[in-house]
């Protein structure tokens, strides 16, 4: 595959763009040129709106124009939710047959007609007891592709590539920590999603319908609170067992644990589906992995190894950025993933 020319990786969240430029990307340190963040306007992400567009546009032209990114060649992420993802192998196949019989199992598992998405495999390696190659099938809904493809040409952007939020994320966390077998579980404002790589290969990824912002709704339901100050229990307590009497730890941790019986069911299937051990390392990754308390909570009714992402290990990031920086490390997961893509 051709090399991508220097370029801007942006991630769409609920209530954030992200925007991350890096130089040399291919070195063992890359350099951190540039990032930037601007809120979302509400229920823009996916529509096909042609008002809703414009208003993501203008977004990136404000989130360009304030943080000073010159560079207009940009790699977007695909929201979890809009992308389907399979994990399959093929027992005697040969490599010349590979696109036709991932063609034919893709029409099995992708619950829409294949005209009307847009279908990927990845290579990811070669089961050598069932002389199986073993291969990531993506399929992303045509009219969400286009709907990215309008947003960048309408911010005057050149759109160079387009992949799924896990394989950024999954691109980031092996960068950052070295780690070939890892889960990450990224918390976004209305899903929660869960990614396998085993071997340095995404090999599952699900998509959870349960977000930070439902922790908010349950802070408001149980004690009447506006919005913002809901938000800022959440925030300031999580789920932290020693504080506040517990009175927020009790609201939020069913919650919680919901998202928890979600994940066991994720692994449970990928142990059946790939006969393989589950790994027990768990990267906590978006703005909602900053709720305090939520890694410890994770360690213990998972019995796993859980922390909190540090995407930005093994990059060079100047004086100047820190502070934004320490203040929300792990929500640039992505956006760093899709500034390191190469090819």
């Amino acid at each position: 595959m051709a090399k991508l020319p220097d370029h801007v990786g942006i991630d769409f969240g609920t209530h954030s763009v992200k925007a991350v430029e890096l130089a040399r990307i291919s070195s063992e340190r890359p350099a951190l040129v540039n990032l930037g963040s601007q809120v979302t306007p509400k229920g823009v992400i996916n529509s096909e709106d042609k008002n809703d567009k414009k208003r993501l546009a203008d977004v990136l032209r404000k989130l360009f124009d304030s943080s000073r990114i010159k560079n207009r060649n940009v790699v977007m992420a695909l929201p979890e939710f809009s992308v389907f993802t399979r994990f399959l192998e093929f027992p005697g196949v040969k490599k010349e047959e590979l696109k036709d019989a991932v063609y034919f199992e893709a029409k099995q598992y992708i619950p829409m007609p294949l005209n009307e998405v847009q279908l990927s495999y990845v290579p990811i390696g070669f089961n050598t007891e069932k002389n199986a190659p073993r291969v990531l099938v993506v399929a992303a809904p045509r009219k969400i592709i286009d709907i990215y493809i309008n947003i960048a040409m309408m911010a005057s952007l050149d759109l160079i590539a387009i992949e799924t939020e896990s394989v950024a994320m999954g691109r980031a966390m092996y960068k950052s920590t070295g780690k070939k077998d890892i889960v990450m579980l990224d918390f976004g404002a209305n899903s929660t999603d869960m990614s396998i790589l085993s071997d340095g290969y995404l090999v599952f990824s699900q998509s959870i319908a349960i977000g930070s912002d439902s922790l908010t709704q349950a802070v408001i339901n149980k004690f009447n609170f506006e919005y913002q100050r809901a938000e800022e229990f959440k925030r300031n307590y999580g789920v932290s067992e020693g504080v506040l009497e517990g009175k927020i730890f009790n609201v939020l941790s069913p919650i919680v644990e919901s998202i928890m019986v979600e994940v066991r069911r994720g692994v449970e299937f990928y142990k059946n589906r790939t006969l393989s051990v589950a790994p027990m390392d768990y990267l906590l990754n978006g703005d909602g992995a900053l709720l305090p308390g939520l890694a410890e909570y994770v360690s213990k009714s998972l019995g796993v190894n859980a922390m909190i992402a540090s995407p930005w290990n093994n990059i060079l990031v100047d004086s100047k950025f820190k502070d934004i920086i320490s203040k929300s490390g792990p929500s640039y997961s992505v956006a760093i993933g899709l500034s390191l893509k190469d090819e």
